[in-house]
Order: C-alpha cells, then sequence, then structure tokens
C-alpha cells in the first residue's frame, strides 16, 4: 500500500469529533481527529481494506514486524472500554491539521464548529489515509483523518448535542411589548 493510498468509508458513526479545534486531554494538547464506529458487517469491506493496509505497511515500512493491537489504528471495539463501542470495530483517525469538512453537497468546505452539522452520534461519509510510524516514539500504524462530511443523523453519544429544531420548539414570535418583564409566562407555557 503506497503512503498516499486513501480509503473511503460510508455512512460511519463518528465518537469524540475534534474536528476545528485541538482538543485538550489530561492537560496536554491532543490531535484534530475522531474515532469512527465500523459495523462489522456493513463496512466489511472497508474493514477489509483497512486490515490488508496495515498488513501492507507492517510488512513495506516495519521490515515484517507484527504489532500488538495497542499499537494499530483499527482495534475492537470491546478493547477500547466504552460500552458503545461493543459490536464495531474502532478506527482511531487524527489530522496533524484540521481534516477537510464537507458540506452535504459534496463541494462545499464546512470551515467552523457553529457552522458544522457533525456531532457524536451522526453518520458521517470519512476519507482516511494510512501511514507507518517508525520513530522515537515507537512503532505503529496510523489512521490520518483527511476528510469528513455529515451524511445522517443518529442517536447522540454524549447527550449533548440538540438540533435546532429541538432548541427551538416551544419558542414563539414576539408580538408587542411583554406585560411582563421577569418573562413568567413563558415558564408556564
Amino acid at each position: 500500500m503506497a503512503d498516499n493510498d486513501m480509503i473511503m468509508i460510508g455512512g460511519v458513526r463518528i465518537s469524540f469529533p475534534h474536528l476545528f479545534q485541538r482538543p485538550i486531554i489530561n492537560g496536554e494538547e491532543g490531535k484534530c481527529g475522531a474515532a469512527l464506529m465500523l459495523d462489522p458487517e456493513k463496512h466489511a469491506k472497508a474493514i477489509a481494506q483497512i486490515e490488508e493496509g496495515i498488513s501492507a505497511l507492517c510488512k513495506e515500512k516495519l521490515k515484517g514486524r507484527k504489532l500488538p493491537s495497542d499499537k494499530l489504528c483499527l482495534r475492537d471495539g470491546a478493547d477500547k472500554g466504552r460500552t458503545e463501542y461493543e459490536g464495531y470495530q474502532i478506527l482511531s483517525a487524527n489530522s496533524k491539521g484540521k481534516p477537510l469538512v464537507i458540506g452535504g453537497d459534496g463541494s462545499t468546505v464546512i470551515s467552523s464548529e457553529e457552522d458544522s452539522p457533525i456531532y457524536a452520534g451522526c453518520y458521517v461519509n470519512a476519507k482516511v489515509r494510512l501511514w507507518a510510524q517508525d520513530n522515537k516514539f515507537g512503532k505503529r500504524i496510523n489512521s490520518e483523518l483527511v476528510a469528513v462530511q455529515f451524511f445522517k443523523d443518529g442517536e447522540p453519544l454524549d447527550g449533548s448535542y440538540v438540533s435546532a429544531e429541538d432548541a427551538m420548539s416551544g419558542f414563539g414570535g414576539i408580538d408587542g411589548a411583554n406585560d411582563n418583564e421577569d418573562g413568567d409566562d413563558f415558564l408556564a407555557a
């Protein structure tokens, strides 16, 4: 597998999407990226491509060395210690900078988190690139999140996502001056 080969994964659930800002993890700056939750049946072709790519990179770049699972970007969800990952293969995909976030039309670039429809638990189309690490930090096979596109809504993983429609529900138009400046009537509705 050449270093520039890309793998497309369609309709995959996303977890921990850090697409626009590097997260702070345990007091240290992390990388932009996400965890992609691949269904073993639905994403069998993509999983096979990833496994073939990992194998090829181990052979070509790491002199045939077999790496333990914790040094690979694709792992069984049960190994990650999160109940929502059970039954999935988890691809950890990070990016040196920000990955490209693409709009639903396939040609618009989304440049801010405020404009992005992507949240933990939704489904995305993703493009990743595998690469071999062999440096002072160790030997690993990593995955770079090159680009991501919102595909469809899903059950939020962290419970914090609220769609604009749900957030706006219950609000009405303002008709003239409000007689009750405290807004208590609003809360009674």
